[in-house]
């Protein structure tokens, strides 16, 4: 078991002791385009994840990239199946947020946890 092996069970251990459960919602939309005036299929699939938000510090806002108002997420990589990504969205008890940053913690490659940046 190497050091990131420790640190991904330590992060995922803490997560679900400390965090809430939440959801990375992705849309897929199948079919459409021009010959298509229904515009496609959409399916909406929740993929569970623990989580945890903080308030982002006043200190990070720069009002381009992070805002005020904007929640750093920390997520557990434990039972996961995708990657999140910034066409995300986040479903937690502060409501449905937008993933802007969609970071992963990830040295040496192995991905430990993710550190995202959501709002509403």
């Amino acid at each position: 078991m190497s050091i990131y092996d420790v640190g991904k069970a330590l992060a995922d251990r803490q997560l679900a002791a400390k965090g809430q459960a939440a959801a990375i919602r992705r849309t897929v939309v199948t079919g459409g385009g021009p010959s298509d005036p229904t515009g496609g299929t959409s399916a909406v699939t929740d993929y569970p994840i623990q989580a945890a938000l903080f308030p982002v510090s006043l200190a990070d806002v720069d009002g381009t990239f992070i805002k005020a108002g904007d929640w750093r997420v920390l997520a557990s990589t434990a039972g996961l199946t995708i990657t999140p990504t910034t066409s995300d969205q986040l479903v937690c008890t502060e409501g449905t947020l937008r993933i802007v940053d969609a970071g992963k913690f990830a040295p040496a490659g192995k991905i430990t946890h993710y550190n995202m940046i959501a709002r509403l």
